[in-house]
């Protein structure tokens, strides 16, 4: 074998190495195979009353942004696709409705073969789970995340946070309404004022609420937090907070990464 041909021989195997991995999950979600080819995706869809639903779960998910990744597709008997996303930790979907199996192989096979995700910019974002939250909730503080936590640790992260000793806390809360809080310590131009940024969104149904603002007024900002500690309550409409629409902010991670760009 001649330099030329080892070095492709080389590229090859390191291509296939660095390729994600994948798995296929069919008939109504009791087979799993890590053995995917896009002929494999085609020949499941097309049987798709058979299996009920077929699943392309990306074993690594994709990043969209630090806080935002995609993990799976499916493809369902009643002519659904959902593409499936975890934004801190809370797991979305986005839905088209009647779908065509040409349509739905495509999408999954792009995603299998290129990482490309569909124009999402009509379709309907909703939650992956339904009710009340059935986990923990969870704290981040300057990329670091807390394991074991109590209502006193979330208020010493603002604390630190106001005193300069963290930049960013990540507070995800649970219960009747689920969502996050996120406060960065900021400021836009030297000032003896230290601002902080605050985002915040609830899960709701059928449309999530989202809200942000900045603010100097730290006894502001402890009240939205205990609020949502003690009481799973979110921050009161009002003019200190802008809000924006979540579905939309969410479709916008996604378009960097869709077949129409």
């Amino acid at each position: 074998m001649n330099g030329s041909n080892r070095n492709r021989l080389r590229e090859a195997r390191r291509m296939k190495k660095a390729r994600p991995q994948f798995v296929l999950i069919t008939q109504n979600g009791s087979q799993r195979t890590s053995h995917v080819t896009d002929a494999r995706i085609m020949k499941e869809v097309y049987e798709i009353e058979a299996n009920h639903h077929v699943i392309l779960e990306r074993c690594t998910p994709m990043k969209l942004i630090s806080q935002a990744e995609c993990f799976a597709i499916s493809f369902y008997s009643d002519s659904r696709v959902a593409v499936f996303f975890r934004v801190q930790k809370t797991e979305l979907c986005m839905i088209r409705y009647e779908v065509s199996r040409d349509v739905a192989a495509d999408i999954m096979c792009n995603f299998f073969i290129s990482d490309k995700l569909p124009d999402m910019s009509a379709w309907t974002l909703m939650e992956f789970s339904t009710g009340p939250h059935t986990g923990k909730p969870n704290l981040s503080v300057d990329n670091n995340t807390f394991r074991y936590f109590n209502d006193a640790d979330v208020v010493a992260a603002l604390n630190n946070i106001i005193d300069g000793k963290s930049l960013w806390m990540l507070y995800e809360f649970c219960g009747e309404i689920n969502g996050y809080i996120e406060i960065k310590r900021y400021s836009d131009a030297p000032s003896d004022t230290v601002k902080y940024k605050v985002e915040c969104v609830g899960w709701t149904n059928p449309v999530p609420i989202g809200y942000r603002t900045v603010t100097s007024d730290v006894g502001s900002l402890r009240k939205w937090l205990w609020d949502l500690v003690d009481s799973n309550k979110l921050p009161e409409p009002s003019p200190v907070w802008e809000s924006f629409d979540v579905s939309d902010y969410f479709r916008q991670l996604t378009s960097r990464f869709s077949d129409n760009e």
